[in-house]
């Protein structure tokens, strides 16, 4: 049970920070323009008579080879930027832990020392020692 739940803790606890979310969007943009951009290639190339249907299929065939290449290498760019914002907040997380590790050392003294208590001398007290 306990597995379970830390390892929900883990799934769901790196944040993705505005960069990032901005960076997947760009990516997921670039990636459908190019989807669409090789489709109405397609189409506009298979308009030509049937004979230079065989160049157009290898041209075409290319180009989306070519688009993608592109969508791969833009993922990888946007994977390498998750992985090291991931290593990041781990970082950030382990120095979170270690400081309230601190503050309950900290507050543990705190209770565990006796209470001092500071004199307040007042002016009737000082004519009482005089």
């Amino acid at each position: 049970m306990t597995i379970i739940s830390s390892a929900k803790k883990a799934l769901f606890s790196t944040a993705v920070s505005p960069l990032g979310a901005l960076l997947i969007a760009v990516a997921t943009a670039a990636i459908i323009w190019g989807c669409i951009a090789g489709v109405a290639a397609l189409g506009a190339r298979a308009a030509p008579a049937r004979k230079t249907a065989f160049p157009d299929l290898i041209e075409i065939t290319k180009a989306l080879g070519l688009t993608q290449q592109q969508a791969i290498d833009q993922l990888q760019v946007v994977q390498d930027l998750l992985a090291s914002q991931r290593a990041e907040t781990e970082r950030l997380a382990g120095q979170v832990e270690a400081l309230n590790g601190k503050l309950n050392a900290l507050q543990k003294s705190v209770a565990s020392s006796p209470p001092q208590t500071v004199g307040v001398t007042t002016a009737k007290a000082r004519e009482d020692r005089r």
